[in-house]
Formats: C-alpha cells, structure tokens, sequence
C-alpha cells in the first residue's frame, strides 16, 4: 500500500490539491452494481478496488460508536437509514456532550456520482470526507490517531481488516477507505420514479401533472436521473447572512451564500430542509420559491404555482422515495 497516495488525499481537504476536471475515471474492480441508466461515476481509487469485505468493515466503522470522544455518537447517528441517510428530522444535529452542529447533516445517497462533499464543496475525494465529522469538535471529536487507537482494541477488527486486507494491520488509510466503500453502495433507484422510467409503472394524474411542472419549474438545477446537477447556487429562499457558504472555500463574492444543490432523492424523508434545515415542509419550499425578491436575487428562479400545482408536484417527489433504499438489510447497522 501506498501510504503516500493517502497524505496526498489528506491535503485535499484544505483545498491544497485538486481534481482537474476532465480527468478520466476508470474502475477497476466492482462487487457493487452501479445502474447503467445513471451517468458515470465520478469516484476512482485504483490502489483499493471495492470488495465485499472492505465494504462489509465500513458498515462496522459507520455504525460504531466508538469513533466518537464521548462514546455516544456514529456516522449513523446522523445519518439514518429510515430518513434516507440524513438526520432524524432535525434542523442541525447534535454530536458529542450534546454541542450542536453547524448545519444540517446531508443525506449520504448515490456519493458515487459526486465531484465534491459538504455544503460548500470543501472536500473534492470522498476518501478523506470522513475526516471532517470524524475530526470536528461539534461532531465527533477525535484525532485519527485515535480513531485508529479504539478501533484497534476491538478484537473483531482483527479479523474484518484481515478479510478485507489481507493482514490484520489497522491504519487510517484503511479506516477512511473503507468507510468510503460502504457509502458507495448506497445507491437509491428503485423508487417509482425509477420504475416508471423503467417502464414497469406509471404515474397517477397527480404526478403526472406534477412531473410537468417539475420539469418546468426544477430540473435546471435538480437535474433527472440524480436530481442535483451537484454546482452550488444561492437559492434566494434562505437569507442567512451567518454562514458565506462557498465563500469560505473559494473567497470569491460572487459566491457568498451559494450552497451545493442537494439532490432530491427521498426527499420526502430527509426534511427539514436547506443548510441550515430552516424550512420543515415541502409545501413551505415550494411558498418560498414562490415569494422569492427578485430584486435581491435576480438569478434565482422562482415559482408561480398554485395550490393545486403545489400538491401536485408534492405528489411527484413523493415518487422519488425508494422504499428499498431505507429498508435494505445490507446498509443498515449490524445487530
């Protein structure tokens, strides 16, 4: 192993390196089927192919409580599989001791497909995302060294790391890696959006209807088959003047208070809504991209629905909820 290749991949969380765009992603090796009617995917690590074993210890690491300061707090515990992989309906989650987190926890669904991590776009390789909440003092609180210190007093890590590398050496390479790998599979696209594209289901009216005026009125940012188009934008709907946004990461001003564009896959399950998880509702959404001041966002676009319109593209993204996707036994934590 390359112990170089993951120093590297630490920089990139300051922004110190990045991925050129434009560069060719190649797989190598795959026990993870990825839907061949979704675009190629963005992540790439030669060095460590995807095994079942590897992504059988991320489920381990995500779901263990250990890898926090206090005990009490895992990748899990923000990101819950019944809500799609976001919190469990609350505006900022809480980490370690209780402190309160920044912002709202995104859900972790279709990562493959992603260029870039956080709300702002800070981390560019889904190798070292886990770094951050791992890391943060809100959140989990430890260094990696101590990750890697509690991690290897468990006995049954022996023997995961062992199948998944061949030896049973524990490192944070490894650790992060690994966490990677069981993130990737959290793919969602069995939902009946995805059935009727696939022609084995059908709309009712009211999603029909609502899938128009979705096209219409969304799919410029929350483009098919992800719904995200994965940029970052200032959506004129949440006016928090607290937090620059991608300005943080770029010090540019044209990009304060842009936010990257969440997709809308279950959307249904992961409110409430925006960075900040200040809007609970999707009707509450949609009333404010209707009452968007244009003259203070002159770019953003804006609705003119009704309330007819209203529920009926409601009732189109409650198409995109994937009853599989938060039921799957492989993706939930091991009793």
């Amino acid at each position: 192993m390359k112990q170089s290749v993951f120093w590297i991949a630490l920089f990139l969380i300051t922004g110190l390196f990045s991925c050129k765009e434009g560069d060719e992603i190649i797989l190598t090796e795959t026990p993870i089927s990825f839907p061949s009617d979704f675009p190629r995917i963005e992540y790439s690590n030669e060095e460590t192919p995807f095994t079942k074993d590897r992504i059988l210890l991320g489920r381990h690491l995500f779901y263990d409580n250990d890898l926090s300061e206090d005990h009490r707090i895992s990748c899990g515990s923000c990101h819950a599989q019944v809500h799609g992989f976001a919190d469990h309906n609350t505006p900022k989650s809480f980490g370690i001791h209780g402190r309160l987190g920044k912002r709202n926890a995104p859900a972790i669904v279709n990562v493959a497909w992603m260029k870039n991590f956080m709300w702002d776009g800070g981390i560019r390789n889904l190798d070292v995302m886990s770094i951050a909440p791992l890391t943060d003092s809100n959140e989990m609180g430890l260094t990696l060294k101590e990750v890697v210190r509690w991690v290897s007093q468990k006995e049954k890590y022996r023997q995961l790391f062992k199948n998944a590398y061949g030896s049973d050496s524990i490192d944070e390479y490894r650790i992060l890696v690994s966490l990677s790998q069981f993130m990737l599979q959290l793919i969602s696209d069995n939902s009946k959006y995805d059935r009727v594209r696939r022609g084995k289901a059908s709309f009712n009216s009211d999603e029909k209807a609502g899938y128009e005026l979705f096209k219409v009125n969304c799919s410029s940012c929350h483009q098919e088959p992800l719904f995200t188009h994965h940029q970052f934008e200032r959506n004129g709907v949440v006016q928090n003047q607290e937090d620059p946004g991608r300005y943080r990461i770029t010090q540019l001003e044209e990009d304060r208070g842009k936010f990257k564009v969440p997709t809308l896959r279950n959307i249904e399950l992961t409110y409430p809504y925006m960075h900040d998880g200040s809007i609970l509702t999707l009707k509450d959404v949609i009333h404010g991209y209707n009452n968007v001041d244009r003259k203070l966002n002159p770019n953003v676009p804006y609705f003119r629905l009704d309330s007819i319109e209203t529920n009926q593209i409601i009732a189109f993204l409650k198409t995109l909820t994937d009853y599989t996707f938060i039921s799957k036994y492989e993706f939930a934590e091991i009793p």
